[in-house]
Parts: structure tokens; sequence; C-alpha cells
């Protein structure tokens, strides 16, 4: 018997362009069915600012209420109303911040 095992990559990258005044949607689904943490960077290899500690429910009150994480549809970090400043990378990591991670690249676009 030949067994296949398939496993993801532990960085994944996905990338986003909105317009300006748009929602932009970025699911997290962590397989262990535990927690995930929410950081935005300026650049990948940046330092992180958190959004959202799911260990503690927390979503920090720097974002405004722009910024949710709807908790019953994998993790979804939701940003309603985007603005440019809102263009960066916003990154995921399951299991309360232990497990694999997803970076969300977003470009928005203004009225030019």
């Amino acid at each position: 018997m030949i067994t296949f095992l398939f496993s993801e990559a532990p960085d994944r990258y996905y990338y986003r362009t909105a317009k300006v005044g748009q929602m932009v949607k970025f699911p997290c689904l962590s397989k262990l069915k535990e927690d995930v943490d929410w950081a935005r960077l300026d650049t990948p290899d940046s330092t992180p600012e958190d959004i959202y500690l799911g260990y503690i429910g927390i979503l920090f009150e720097w974002y405004d209420r722009r910024f949710t994480v709807d908790r019953n549809h994998w993790y979804t970090l939701v940003i309603r109303d985007v603005t440019v400043s809102d263009s960066a990378y916003y990154r995921c990591i399951e299991n309360s911040g232990f497990g694999n991670q997803h970076f969300y690249g977003l470009t928005v676009e203004g009225d030019f």
C-alpha cells in the first residue's frame, strides 16, 4: 500500500487589489480548529503590528471600527471602506500564533 502525504507550504502568499471604499475579506482557516493571530506588516520581512490575538479574542483598539475579525467564518479579517493607507501585508498565523502563516498583500488604488 502506498500512502501519499500532502502538506501545505508553511508560508502562503496571496495578493489582492481593491479600490478606495471597497470591503476586503481575508480568510484564515486554522486546520487545528484553534484561534488565529492577525498582524499588519509594511513588507513581508518587517516588524508585525498586531491586529488581533485569537487566544484572548482581542482586536487592538488602534484599529478603528473598519477592522473586524469574523470568527464564525474562518477567522476572516474584514476591512470595510479601505483607504490607500491600508495597502500593506496582512499576516495570519494559525494555532494561536504557532502554526502556518498566510500573507495577504493588499494594494488599494485611489481615484485619480
